[in-house]
């Protein structure tokens, strides 16, 4: 008798069993960590804290007894939190293990927002939002690192795809029936849901989220110094000043797009969250957009577009405030470009650590998310100082020049690049070949 083929193996030998368990394993790999989803929920809270008050600034300026441009402040002091701690934050908390990281960021956010709920004055808001984005900065930081570690290379991207669609959802979704219930209702049940969402994140993070074992290499006290050095590497501070840039153009507007709504372009308080819903579920679209964008054409011509394109629209709602149809144009537009804006700067902000800071993808990541927040807040005052001197109309002309601006900034740093690859080109090709 003749022995079977290698590749012919009776269904029920151990070969066969060992398969099926390769099989299970496989499918095993190919579910997503469950606490993945936990941290989309915890992301869900922080991009409602964010931008909720956007849509109650009239209200909350009312229940205050304060004007609007000052509630603009609440948006900065949040911003400015988590400006500060995502790269800052980020390097100095090295040394802890990532569960406990965040379940600290969990607590911190979540408490902010409670004090914020029971605030009686605009000190105490400002010191409470100043807290609670804290809490948010070094979440998003840690989280998105913490997911591509977990799913593995291979799904990475998937990863941070669920943790920020938590943000999206917020925007798409959260915002805009916050926005209702809150104009209905009142502000402070809303920060009240908001500090619940953080609790509940807290929990899923306690329970659902295992101890791991620290890595050497990220532990050790120089690991945080390598990381505080690096955010002052000037390749990556230029490279976050276009987030930056961008960002505030795009927030001088849309920070105050409530009362831009409401007492220029003349429609319903109850409409403005129409208005919010469509630029959440563009916001949304544009995550996707900008994310293709970036691999088909290239991270600096997608980062190139994207901010002149926020530029534009801005420019447009300052040209069109009066016209309900132009503005819910503009508002869809800006949701889809502030937001295919993410990846495409964080791709291009990961590029530059490549080739300037390799050991610093980490640091770079929280720069990008930093600049972001310090672009609201920058946005935001701009939009305030705006509406005291000019007007609330001219918010869009304002945040036109600063994106404007900014895109200037890429297109120099661009041509930079561009002149270097091609000296480094050169050179090499001048080089004699070894005999």
């Amino acid at each position: 008798m003749t022995n079977p083929s290698p590749l012919s193996v009776p269904s029920g030998s151990a070969l066969s069993g060992s398969g099926s368990k390769r099989d299970n394993a496989r499918a095993r790999e190919a579910a997503m960590p469950f606490v993945i989803y936990i941290f989309a929920l915890s992301a869900f809270a922080l991009g409602l804290a964010e931008f909720v008050p956007i849509g109650l600034t009239g209200v909350m300026a009312h229940s205050l007894q304060i004007d609007v441009s000052r509630v603009g402040t609440a948006i900065t002091a949040y911003a400015l939190g988590a400006t500060f701690s995502a790269p800052i934050l980020s390097a100095l908390t090295a040394s802890w293990t990532r569960k406990r990281v965040m379940l600290m960021t969990a607590l911190v956010f979540s408490a902010g927002s409670l004090a914020a709920a029971l605030s009686g004055n605009l000190t105490m808001l400002l010191a409470a939002r100043f807290v609670a984005g804290l809490g948010h900065g070094l979440f998003l930081a840690v989280a998105s690192s913490t997911a591509i570690r977990l799913a593995g290379p291979r799904r990475a991207g998937s990863a941070v795809a669920i943790v920020f669609g938590g943000f999206t959802l917020a925007l798409a979704i959260g915002v805009p029936v916050a926005t209702y219930l809150g104009s209905v209702l009142s502000w402070r049940p809303i920060f009240m849901a908001i500090a619940a969402f953080g609790m509940l994140g807290f929990f899923g993070l306690l329970f659902g989220m295992r101890e791991a074992a620290k890595d050497a290499g990220d532990t050790s006290a120089g690991a945080a110094l390598h990381g505080l050095r690096a955010i002052l590497n000037p390749k990556l501070l230029g490279g976050a000043l276009v987030t930056v840039m961008a960002y505030a153009g795009s927030f001088a507007a849309y920070t105050y797009i409530a009362p831009l709504l409401v007492q220029v372009t003349s429609i319903s308080m109850s409409t403005v969250s129409i208005f919010m819903l469509i630029y959440g579920v563009l916001a949304a679209v544009g995550n996707i957009m900008g994310g293709r964008m970036a691999d088909r054409i290239g991270a600096d011509r997608a980062s190139l577009i994207i901010v002149a394109g926020i530029a534009v629209v801005v420019f447009g709602m300052w040209l069109l405030a009066h016209s309900p149809v132009g503005m819910a144009v503009f508002v869809a537009l800006l949701g889809v470009l502030s937001y295919a804006a993410v990846p495409a700067l964080q791709a291009r902000l990961i590029g530059i650590a490549e080739t300037h800071a390799p050991r610093a993808h980490g640091v770079a990541a929280g720069l990008n998310i930093a600049g972001f927040n310090s672009g609201i807040a920058l946005g935001s005052l701009l939009g305030a100082t705006t509406i005291g001197t000019v007007g609330i109309s001219f918010v869009g002309l304002a945040g036109a020049g600063v994106a404007g601006l900014g895109t200037l900034v890429l297109l120099v740093q661009m041509s930079r690049s561009r002149r270097l690859d091609l000296a480094v080109g050169g050179h090499k090709r001048d080089c004699p070949r070894k005999a």
